[in-house]
């Protein structure tokens, strides 16, 4: 066991930072042995990479423990069944599966998620109007509880959908059974589409549903803002073939003095750049399709030295008007994003707390040095609201907390049992602590 004291950190937006004691664990007997450093005020919080935006795994003043050391990997290349530990990331169980022509129904945008991560923000990806959110896939989640017992809880127990969601405040995710699901290569069959219009995204996103497992599309968040895009379907390969998966890049964007490259002009030009890009057609490798952005290491940097934030909502499919107010105010502000994806998603899961729900999804960055920005999330909030829609928790780092119950009707039973499985108020946040989570 490692233990650093004071040691600054960050989430992914870099616009929030704290200093905490830090324990790296390797094995389930040190991390139940880090339950003995919780300052009885500031708690533990169990954490992986830290690609979550704001400040859900951060704790000021109390102790971070990194959970990455718990990496073994066990499948059952005949039931397809796969046995992780909770520091295993999405990328590191995607080339162990693929030996066997198996891969994980659901990831995310990114490889350098942790298992632990996954279950605690319930992630979703591209298939979700197929596959649901990454819960429906674990069959089995195993915790380390703050009274320093271990348990094993399946969908059949309430404890199970409290984690689920539950941005790490039930326990440390010790190991998950996870069911894969069979592949005939390591590609998808892509086809990308120009769009003119965002009438014209939703039209599109909203037909190929049935006919595509991956469906999603990139939208021109500069300039006038009339919604134009790519929209990006695809399926897994239908042939037995080998494609070079090996989605590793060696280019790390540099800190420029810690400027924001992101202005007006700049993005503007980059869209014009991807809008015009060479459509694709056919075989892409897999992991180059699912984590884009992972080829470049550490793009985060692009924003400079006081970050930026992730804003990622659902709204429910016939209140489309929502979205013509949002670019309407970003417009005015001049706010340009040259990270916009929008997304159908399909069922929700049984957790409270779980993001994902039928309707559309965008995500946006901004740079925090927006003037006029926070005031005007605040105002969309409130008109989200009025439309029944709600944010990402995981990706939040600025929202007011009497929205909190809003969003998520499930939240006070959440809290509730969450409290019931934590009764020493041991597991803790930045976060959790600013939305009354715990």
């Amino acid at each position: 066991m490692r233990i650093i004291e004071n040691q600054l950190t960050s989430g992914w937006g870099n616009n929030f930072h704290s200093l905490a004691t830090r324990i790296s664990t390797v094995s389930v007997e040190e991390a139940r042995e880090a339950l003995s450093f919780a300052n009885h005020e500031r708690g533990l919080l169990p954490v992986g990479l830290h690609r979550s935006y704001g400040d859900s795994a951060l704790n000021s003043g109390g102790a971070l423990i990194d959970v990455v050391g718990l990496d073994q990997i066990s499948i059952d290349p005949e039931s397809a069944l796969a046995i992780v530990g909770g520091g295993v990331t999405i990328a590191h169980l995607e080339k162990a599966a693929l030996v066997h022509s198996l891969f994980p129904p659901v990831v995310p945008g990114t490889g350098y998620v942790t298992m632990g991560g996954a279950v605690a923000a319930d992630i979703h990806g591209k298939s979700h109007h197929k596959t649901g959110s990454f819960s429906s896939c674990v069959k089995r989640i195993r915790i380390l509880l703050a009274n320093g017992e271990i348990a094993d809880y399946t969908p059949a127990d309430s404890e199970f959908w409290t984690t689920v969601g539950g941005l790490g405040l039930t326990g440390i995710i010790l190991e998950i059974e996870i069911a894969l699901r069979r592949v005939n290569s390591g590609s998808v069959d892509v086809s990308e589409q120009r769009v003119d219009n965002f009438g014209q995204m939703l039209e599109l996103l909203g037909t190929s549903d049935r006919d595509y497992e991956h469906t999603v599309a990139w939208i021109d968040l500069s300039g006038d803002y009339r919604g134009r895009g790519v929209v990006s379907l695809a399926n897994y390969g239908s042939h037995k073939e080998k494609v070079n998966s090996n989605h590793s890049s060696k280019l790390s964007l540099p800190r420029v003095g810690g400027k924001n490259l992101i202005k007006p002009i700049t993005v503007k030009a980059f869209n014009e750049i991807w809008f015009r890009k060479p459509l694709k057609k056919g075989a892409v490798p897999l992991t180059k399709y699912m984590h884009p952005l992972d080829g470049i290491n550490k793009w985060n940097r692009i924003y400079g030295d006081k970050g930026f934030l992730q804003y990622q909502f659902v709204v429910d499919v016939g209140r489309e008007e929502i979205f013509e107010h949002l670019f309407a105010g970003l417009r005015s502000l001049k706010a340009s994003s040259f990270l916009g994806v929008l997304k159908k998603f399909g069922v929700a899961s049984q957790a409270p707390m779980s993001f994902p729900r039928p309707g559309w999804t965008l995500t946006l960055d901004y740079s925090i040095t927006v003037p006029g920005l926070e005031k005007f999330l605040r105002e969309f909030d409130q008109e989200l609201i009025a439309a029944g829609g709600r944010v990402y928790l995981i990706k939040d780092s600025r929202l007011d907390s009497q929205l909190v119950p809003i969003m998520y009707p499930g939240f006070i039973p959440w809290r509730e049992e969450r409290r019931a499985m934590d009764r020493h108020h041991l597991w803790q946040s930045d976060q959790a602590r600013r939305l009354q989570l715990c």
